[in-house]
């Protein structure tokens, strides 16, 4: 992709946002380039206190919102009652985009997971959070120069050959630019946002405050322990060091056959807080279904999904906690190209070891040994002391996210009735507080409802338990070499994008 080509999104974030709205909605579009001025502008505030007053006016504000709809909607017809309850969800979505947008870090992470499961949310709100995943206002570049000055002595012009001062990409802990080296390579440049370290160990805090009516229930031991590992593991998504080791360890593990790209890092350009890679050429999972893409092609991108996630986990024994539609490129020649590796968990070798067995459980129908695994994965003695409705909830939790594993031939991962019943399931554990569990649940249930999420609005389908089979190295099938299936008929390969390794 040459240096004066946009993305079909286009390098204005700001112009970006605002496709998102009907044209016919300029209130709502004029509300939205207001919030994106004031956001891009700003820094994010990083005190725990600034940071609680700033959700709290949020809630008083939606809360408002929804009373004034219900008051109005008392006189109305039905017709006004839908208009209506239509321009409250979407005064709503604006304010939650502009406040998370604003305090980004964990806050907006929580946004990104919302957005995921777009089907779950009104309308409205599926048309704006998603914007959240790589379309969010950036910061203003005197911030990019900043961390340039105290990262390398140097503005941006001075290290590259060029570079974008607009970001193309912005997501909960950086923005990214596009830029070229001296010797031609076109990359990615990831910049972390000022003081983004302390805005999460404030949203911990407060979160834990909030809990506190909690602190007397059975659970609460367990709870500190999880909010621990949350600060922990969102913390270290901060060393962009730690995250270049990581990407080239998973590029390691991937041949130009299997069709998946990891952007080559470049250390020189590289530091905790600025992360330079390889520049991918592409679309994201709202461009590419905007463009109405074959079930061929749907089903090509879902086994290359599968075959990424299971190798990495197979493979590294590390789970991609974040999985969420803007760390996936859907590249022009039917690659796929996997980007920000930064929220990434590693399992122990006692996690691991209990993965195996609830798995070989599961292949083998064992349901005796399954219960005894539910019971010790939830940190209970017996079954009688984890009591009979928590067990068979977190059971159809389980035997949902591993129902692929059962299935021979293509499993449907669009398929509604599937998707549902685990959502529900998933929504019954919440409500009725059923979550105590070793930590690492926090990121498996993540990693695989992320997944899901992204495959089923691919409306994807693929041969799951044959990709197991060979990337676990088990049920006796060799790996091959070339996993994923050409597109019928063959797409012609195009070159590879400047500066691959």
């Amino acid at each position: 992709m040459s240096a004066d080509t946009p993305r079909k999104r286009g390098i204005e974030a700001r112009a970006a946002l605002l496709d998102l709205m009907p044209r016919q909605e300029e209130a709502a579009r004029r509300r939205l380039a207001e919030l994106v001025e004031n956001v891009a502008a700003k820094r994010p505030p990083t005190t725990s206190f600034s940071r609680f007053w700033i959700l709290g006016s949020l809630q008083a504000k939606v809360s408002c919102a929804y009373l004034a709809y219900w008051l109005r909607s008392r006189w109305a017809d039905a017709e006004e009652r839908e208009r209506l309850k239509s321009e409250t969800h979407l005064k709503a979505a604006l304010e939650l985009l502009g406040t998370m947008g604003y305090l980004r870090g964990a806050v907006m992470k929580l946004g990104q997971m919302l957005a995921t499961f777009p089907d779950a949310l009104p309308e409205e709100f599926a048309r704006l959070l998603p914007a959240l995943h790589f379309e969010a206002p950036p910061m203003h570049y005197a911030m990019v120069r900043e961390v340039f000055l105290d990262e390398f002595g140097k503005e941006p012009h001075e290290l590259f050959a060029s570079f974008e001062k607009q970001a193309f990409a912005a997501a909960s802990l950086g923005q990214v630019h596009r830029a070229r080296l001296h010797s031609g390579e076109l990359v990615a440049v990831k910049i972390q946002y000022p003081g983004i370290a302390r805005t999460i160990e404030s949203d911990l805090k407060n979160l834990r405050l909030l809990m506190q009516p909690m602190r007397l229930g059975e659970d609460w031991d367990n709870t500190v322990v999880k909010l621990a590992e949350v600060e922990r593991v969102l913390l270290a998504e901060t060393d962009y060091l730690a995250e270049a080791t990581f990407a080239q360890t998973v590029r390691d593990a991937f041949t130009p056959g299997d069709g998946i790209v990891i952007p080559r890092v470049y250390p020189e350009y590289s530091t905790r807080r600025v992360l330079t890679t390889e520049y991918l050429e592409g679309v994201h999972l709202e461009e590419l279904l905007e463009s109405r893409p074959s079930q061929e092609l749907r089903d090509r991108y879902t086994h290359l999904l599968t075959v990424a996630t299971t190798r990495m986990l197979y493979r590294t024994h590390w789970l991609l906690a974040d999985p969420n539609p803007g760390n996936y490129i859907f590249m022009p020649d039917g690659r796929l190209g996997l980007v920000d590796f930064g929220c990434t968990r590693e399992l122990t070798d006692e996690e691991w070891q209990l993965q195996v067995k609830v798995e070989d459980a599961l292949l083998r129908r064992d349901e005796k040994e399954m219960e005894r695994l539910i019971v010790k994965a939830s940190l209970y003695d017996s079954a009688g002391q984890m009591g009979r409705e928590r067990l068979e909830l977190i059971g159809r939790v389980i035997r949902w996210q591993l129902e692929p594993w059962l299935s021979e031939g293509m499993f449907d991962f669009g398929d509604e009735d599937f998707f549902r019943r685990g959502m529900d399931a998933m929504v019954e554990v919440m409500r009725k507080g059923f979550t105590r569990g070793m930590p690492v649940h926090i990121w498996t249930n993540r990693f695989i409802l992320g997944a899901r999420g992204i495959v089923y609005r691919l409306k994807g389908r693929c041969d799951f338990q044959e990709i197991y089979r060979r990337e676990s190295g088990r049920g006796g099938r060799e790996r091959s070499t070339t996993l994923c299936p050409p597109l019928t008929p063959p797409a012609e390969p195009s070159p590879p994008p400047e500066g691959e390794g």
